[in-house]
């Protein structure tokens, strides 16, 4: 049975120290000269306890706790569960504050009878925490997932900052822009060419799943990959990542606004509940939007994790390539590619 570790990265990191501790143990007590046999294991498994240590040393430099304070926020996403995942802990806190909480869904799904059943799901995990049906908006503004239209985007865009208007927000939660997923990117590139850069607005962004894999900005991501060589019997399970060197801040939340995300989440039964709680039911997570920076890709592909596994599915057979560089092969929407924004926004 595989030990499942969810957000436990000290114990991700013993693990495999112990490991490469067994390998050597093993060198030393077999001795010359079948003892080197294990010698290449021993350095392997020592690499990777050198490379986990150094992901959690990069957590306590890039997380960092911080609390809520009242707001007017307004949470977007395109989609049903992803304003809980992002914002099912703060959104709550702020209402119970005496702020005010909007939520608007952006990106409804291409089926009337799912996306109808999805919006039920979604006024099912609001009302878990005490907000009423009229605190939540679900709109069809977006492409669809493998549909590229800029001017349906730019429409977008302009009913967006009518939004805005009219609910004068002292902050937005958004998704992150960072090549997860098309429509988390269109929304985060639109918000981010339609706010003023004098607005007074406080904008976070919320990661989610990326692509992305960087020993210095994705320990997390790392963990994951590191603990995969635990001989089948591990695996490691963090909460999302960013994707440069700005701080993931952790809002703190008490247990029991934990079990209410949770019981959140588990309303989305359409969405494969019992993982989303499983995996998704951490302390939220933003960062800073950095006003200054308006990025026409996620990342730069070249010289990335993602170019090597791309290059490796090319060269190796999907299993075998898979298994030594798992993740996800692209943008979803846009596999294999990243996300081009002005491809899908068009000439400006």
């Amino acid at each position: 049975m595989k030990l499942r570790l969810f957000g436990r990265p000290g114990l991700a990191v013993a693990l495999l120290g112990l490991a490469a501790l067994l390998f050597w143990a093993i060198v030393v007590d077999i001795g010359w000269p079948w003892g080197l046999l294990a010698v290449p294991f021993a350095l392997f498994y020592a690499a990777l306890f050198a490379v986990s240590a150094w992901a959690l040393l990069r957590l306590g430099s890039l997380e960092r706790w911080a609390d809520w304070k009242k707001q007017r926020l307004l949470i977007l996403a395109p989609h049903e569960d992803d304003c809980v995942i992002a914002a099912g802990g703060v959104g709550p806190r702020n209402r119970e504050l005496g702020g005010t909480t909007r939520i608007v869904y952006l990106a409804p799904d291409d089926d009337p009878a799912m996306a109808a059943r999805r919006a039920g799901e979604t006024r099912a995990a609001w009302r878990q925490a005490g907000f009423a049906d009229s605190d939540l908006e679900h709109l069809d503004l977006l492409p669809r997932l493998r549909q590229r239209d800029p001017q349906k985007l730019r429409a977008a865009g302009i009913a967006l900052r009518a939004i805005i208007d009219e609910f004068r927000p002292s902050a937005i939660i958004m998704p992150m822009f960072e090549g997860g997923h098309i429509q988390h990117d269109m929304l985060a590139g639109l918000v981010g060419r339609i706010v003023k850069p004098d607005e007074p607005i406080e904008i976070f962004e919320a990661p989610e799943y990326s692509p992305f894999t960087s020993l210095a900005f994705t320990p997390h991501r790392v963990l994951t990959l590191t603990t995969r060589w635990l001989f089948g019997l591990v695996s490691y399970c963090g909460p999302p990542d960013g994707i440069d060197g700005r701080p993931v801040l952790k809002f703190r939340l008490t247990p029991q606004e934990l079990d209410r995300k949770r019981r959140m989440l588990g309303a989305f039964v359409s969405q494969n509940a019992p993982s989303l709680v499983e995996t998704r039911a951490y302390p939220d997570r933003l960062v800073r939007w950095n006003r200054n920076t308006l990025r026409r890709h996620p990342f730069d592909i070249r010289g990335s994790y993602l170019a090597l596994a791309l290059a490796a599915r090319r060269a190796l057979p999907a299993a075998l390539a898979n298994r030594l560089l798992p993740g996800e092969p692209g943008t979803i929407g846009r596999e294999p590619a990243l996300t081009d924004w002005d491809a899908e926004y068009g000439a400006q």
